[in-house]
C-alpha cells in the first residue's frame, strides 16, 4: 500500500470546517484538475453516498463514502462503476480534522492506493502516478484552506496544466 498525505491548519472552528466539508460537491473549489462534481445518489450525505468527479483531460472517476464519521472523518472509495480506476487494485481518499490550537482545526488528508499490473505497476508508480499524486497534495492543503477561509477558490491552472500553488506533501 502506497499513501500520501497532507496537513493544513484552518483558522476556522473544527464544527465550521466539518460544515464546508461535509458537502461532497465542495472539493471542485481547490483540488486542481477537478472540473466539476455531481452527486449520484439521492443520498447526499453519510456512508453510501457517491459523487461523480469530472476531471480536466481525464476520464471522470467516482467516489463513494466508506467512512462518515460526523464532525470527524470522510473515507472515500474512490472506484470507476463497480471497478477500480486505472493503474489502481483500489485507492482511497480521507479526510480528518481535529482541533488544533487558538480555535484552529487542522486538516489530515490521505491518498492511499496499491497499484495493480505487478512489475509494471510499480515502475508506473514510481515515475508517474506516485509524482503526479504527490504535486497534487502538495497543493491541497493551501488550496482548501484558502477556499474555506476566504471562500474563494484558488484553484486556477496554468498554462502548462500545473496549479500555481505551492507546497509540501509527505510520504507514507
Amino acid at each position: 500500500m502506497r499513501a500520501l498525505t497532507f496537513e493544513a491548519v484552518i483558522a476556522m472552528p473544527r464544527a465550521a470546517v466539518w460544515a464546508k466539508l461535509r458537502d461532497l460537491r465542495s472539493a471542485r473549489h481547490y483540488v486542481h484538475g477537478v472540473t466539476n462534481i455531481e452527486l449520484n445518489t439521492p443520498q447526499r450525505e453519510g456512508v453510501g453516498a457517491s459523487r461523480k468527479v469530472f476531471r480536466q483531460g481525464r476520464p471522470p472517476v467516482d467516489e463513494t463514502v466508506v467512512v462518515w464519521e460526523d464532525g470527524r472523518r470522510i473515507a472515500l472509495n474512490i472506484h470507476d462503476g463497480e471497478r477500480p480506476p486505472g493503474p489502481f487494485k483500489w485507492a482511497k481518499f480521507q479526510y480528518v480534522i481535529e482541533d488544533a490550537p487558538n480555535g484552529q482545526t487542522r486538516v489530515i488528508g490521505t491518498f492511499s492506493y496499491e497499484m495493480a499490473w505487478g512489475l509494471f505497476g510499480r515502475i508506473f508508480d514510481a515515475f508517474a502516478v506516485r509524482p503526479a499524486i504527490a504535486r497534487t497534495q502538495a497543493t491541497l492543503g493551501e488550496n482548501m484552506k484558502t477556499f474555506y477561509e476566504t471562500g474563494q477558490s484558488p484553484v486556477r491552472p496554468t498554462g502548462k496544466g500545473i496549479p500555481r500553488e505551492t507546497g509540501r506533501a509527505t510520504n507514507g
